[in-house]
């Protein structure tokens, strides 16, 4: 046993530290590649960071301040930090010139601290960038100053204004001062794919769940909505995500769920009559692509009423926040979700 547990501990020992090797590793090979960069702009030019690497729906949300910066540089190279299975969502934004695919955040302090960034735009806050392999947080000093933290970020507006004022873009508890509205830039790659499937319309997009418990509702009534849905309406209900935990049975029922990319994703939702989901990643594809959204949400954590959405959706022009004050999530019920729904779609 004493021979096992020492060989689990050096084996653990040699990848944490084969991992910080490479992060350091990598940051000075791309300190490099950016002096190198720099070198070859004009001297109007400058090398802006913006940072914000996960998670889908947050960097959704903050596409307006992609924007944002270009207006206040026009002529900047402006590099944007994205984890890699989010890089699509970057790559295709014309106001970012490229797309930096970070391997750990000890790889971005490492690069950070050598300055060869002109301006950066941290959109982190306080205990919201770790990596599990080398045991390393990093922290925003504007969102440390500013008083910004996974515990409390919702009490400073929509998430476009918290990243906003964790970017020291716009003063504390102000509003996005340029347009507001996420966007997606979809390709004909995704169309392509999206027509492959053979989609019959008109159907609606339900997503089923998020990446945080606190957030969902229960299978069983989702299963439910869903076979009203489909007894009642002359829909297609197509679920997507990264899986289902459905049982369905409707005919009128297509699992989609891990068949998609993002933005393959967003394009099955554009091309939607409604989305009807949760507070998670692909109702802000709903926001972005101007799908109707019905959004069951609840209290959260600390927070009993909350809006995470800019634009129009934050508005509640072109969506319907479904919820009960001080209830969660869960705690809807199935009678209170149909009638809402029913409200939107008519009888």
């Amino acid at each position: 046993m004493a021979l096992k547990r020492f060989i689990q501990l050096w084996t653990h020992r040699y990848h944490k530290y084969s991992h910080i090797f490479k992060a350091h590793f990598l940051a000075y090979f791309h300190w490099l590649r950016f002096k190198l960069k720099k070198a070859g702009l004009k001297d109007n030019q400058e090398l802006i960071s913006i940072i914000r690497t996960e998670h889908f729906g947050d960097i959704i949300a903050a596409e307006p301040i992609s924007r944002y910066v270009r207006s206040l540089y026009p002529h900047a190279h402006i590099v944007w930090f994205v984890k890699p299975s989010f890089h699509e969502l970057i790559d295709f934004n014309p106001s970012i010139d490229e797309t930096f695919t970070e391997f750990c955040v000890t790889q971005r302090k490492v690069l950070l601290r050598t300055g060869i960034f002109d301006k950066v735009f941290e959109l982190q806050f306080l205990n919201n960038n770790h990596c599990n392999k080398c045991q390393v947080s990093v922290e925003n000093p504007v969102a440390e100053r500013r008083g910004i933290s996974v515990l409390n970020y919702l009490d400073f507006g929509n998430l476009l204004e918290v990243f906003a004022q964790a970017g020291d873009l716009i003063p504390a508890h102000t509003l996005f001062p340029a347009d507001d509205q996420p966007c997606v830039n979809l390709q004909d790659s995704h169309r392509e794919t999206v027509d492959s499937l053979g989609l019959d319309k008109p159907y609606i997009v339900v997503h089923c769940q998020s990446n945080y418990a606190p957030k969902d509702w229960p299978a069983d009534r989702w299963r439910q909505l869903i076979h009203w849905l489909a007894d009642q309406y002359n829909y297609q209900i197509v679920e997507i995500g990264l899986k289902s935990n459905l049982l369905v049975t409707a005919a009128s029922y297509r699992n989609l769920c891990g068949q998609l990319s993002i933005l393959e994703t967003a394009e099955v939702i554009k091309r939607a009559s409604y989305l009807i989901g949760l507070d998670s990643g692909p109702s802000h594809l709903g926001n972005a692509t101007g799908t109707y959204g019905m959004i069951l949400m609840g209290a959260l954590d600390k927070f009993s009423e909350y809006n995470p959405y800019s634009g129009s959706y934050g508005r509640q022009e072109n969506a319907v926040f479904i919820r009960q004050n001080g209830l969660t999530c869960s705690q809807l019920s199935f009678e209170f979700v149909k009638g809402e729904v029913e409200k939107v779609l008519g009888n």
